[in-house]
């Protein structure tokens, strides 16, 4: 099938459901495991003294960059299963849309 992009739209909206499902349980993971992980972290169990302070410093910038990266991979994910359903919805009104166009014209060629 060179060239030819053949879509079967059930199965394609259904991986996009599932990938909003696995953004959604993904942005979930986040707040559960993210939240364990920022609530421990906020008791500084590296201490406080100069050596913990220096560690604090260091490390809370990664855990942000980290917990927000984790929480808007998440939403992307969701964000993109529900393209995906879109894509397929207006690839099938297009092609629908084209049939009967097409539809049109070889009528009118077969009238006299």
């Amino acid at each position: 099938m060179d060239g030819l992009l053949w879509l079967d739209p059930e199965r394609a909206r259904r991986a996009g459901a599932d990938l909003s499902v696995a953004g959604e349980a993904f942005v979930a993971a986040r707040q559960r495991e993210g939240g364990e992980i920022a609530a421990a972290s906020a008791q500084r169990p590296w201490g406080k003294d100069d050596i913990g302070a220096t560690f604090e410093q260091r490390y809370r910038g990664f855990e942000e960059v980290v917990l927000r990266a984790w929480e808007g991979v998440g939403r992307h994910l969701a964000g993109l299963g529900a393209d995906v359903v879109r894509s397929v919805e207006a690839n099938v009104q297009t092609d629908a849309a084209s049939a009967g166009r097409l539809g049109q014209v070889a009528d009118r060629r077969s009238e006299p």
